[in-house]
């Protein structure tokens, strides 16, 4: 797959060593003690869950997929179970925006492992090349006009810039790990937590916290980013049985990184809202009808043809067509 040739430089860093020092003060917490573990946290989480999905889960038939709950399909079936439902049937769209992400979070992979980006172009399109393509980038890429790709690597070269410009090579005595998957079996597995943290950072927990969890984004802030962090910490939590001491989102358009500790309130309202989540997802998988919520996005959802309350939303007149059934696949992080 050839994606063209578009040699830019990453500029080289004016002020990074200090932006770089204020980066690892705010994600060490600098001045705030870390957190002792308490052992009975973790077990008294999982029980609260498991004891919260009971009744939904027995209604699951026993040849039914297993329920998978990650920061997409949670955040979707919240906002609205009919949109969730519509946009798992409908054929995956690549967007120059889905593509920058992509790009981006390859180079960070690669930063945060060898200290090293070279031609922030190549060395992008190279990672998927060697680890796989499974969201289609590259074909995506290869298919815009040649103008548009060059914006797009001219993009893609300004946050490579940002982030060696202003983001720490972590020590190889962090522990750093890259893409760490977390999964956490629910109901004898039935329902699985599932995410995929873009850097983890510290070794695990003895008796106080230690872990510190990043995620990366190369766009604007969102109202989700951070229940999408709090989700990961429970995830940790439960994996683990120690929750991580400090979470962050770091934006690599910008160089704002968005870094909180982490105590037992942000622990059960993320447990409250996967629980509600979770039940939902449960649901669906059931076969039950999904409600419809109207919302900001009915304007965009591919479900609209077959959603009235949407379609009085929007203001729309779109001939309706009956609806298709509940019940869903389930999805990988």
């Amino acid at each position: 797959m050839h994606c063209g040739s578009v040699p830019i430089a990453v500029k080289q860093p004016v002020t990074g060593v200090l932006a770089r020092d204020g980066l690892l003060r705010r994600l060490r917490g600098d001045g705030v003690p870390r957190p002792e573990i308490d052992p009975g946290l973790a077990g008294g989480l999982r029980d609260w869950l498991e004891d919260g999905l009971v009744e939904s889960v027995g209604a699951l038939s026993s040849g039914t997929d297993v329920v998978r709950v990650n920061k997409e399909s949670l955040n979707q079936v919240l906002l609205c179970e009919a949109h969730l439902v519509a946009g798992r049937r409908a054929p995956r769209v690549g967007t120059v925006e889905l593509a920058r992400g992509s790009l981006v979070d390859a180079l960070f992979r690669q930063w945060s492992t060898i200290g090293v980006i070279d031609d922030p172009w190549a060395d992008a399109v190279a990672s998927f090349e060697v680890d796989g393509d499974r969201d289609g980038v590259l074909a995506f890429v290869a298919g815009l006009p040649e103008t548009h790709r060059r914006r797009l690597a001219a993009e893609v070269a300004e946050h490579a810039a940002h982030i060696t410009e202003r983001w720490p090579v972590p020590s190889p005595a962090w522990l750093p790990r890259t893409q760490e998957r977390l999964e956490v079996p629910l109901c004898g597995g039935r329902v699985v937590l599932a995410g995929v943290v873009d850097l983890v950072l510290g070794s695990p927990a003895q008796e106080r916290a230690s872990v510190c969890l990043v995620e990366l984004k190369s766009g604007a802030r969102r109202l989700e980013h951070r229940p999408d962090l709090h989700f990961y910490a429970l995830l940790e939590a439960l994996r683990s049985g120690a929750p991580p001491f400090r979470i962050a989102t770091y934006y690599t358009g910008t160089g704002e990184l968005d870094a909180e500790p982490v105590g037992e309130d942000t622990l059960v309202s993320a447990l409250a809202r996967v629980l509600d989540g979770a039940i939902r997802l449960c649901r669906l998988s059931a076969g039950v009808e999904p409600q419809r919520h109207p919302n900001q996005l009915c304007a965009w959802c591919v479900g609209l043809p077959e959603c009235a309350p949407g379609q009085k939303r929007v203001g729309a007149d779109v001939a309706l067509v009956p609806s298709r059934g509940a019940a869903v696949d389930g999805e990988s992080s």
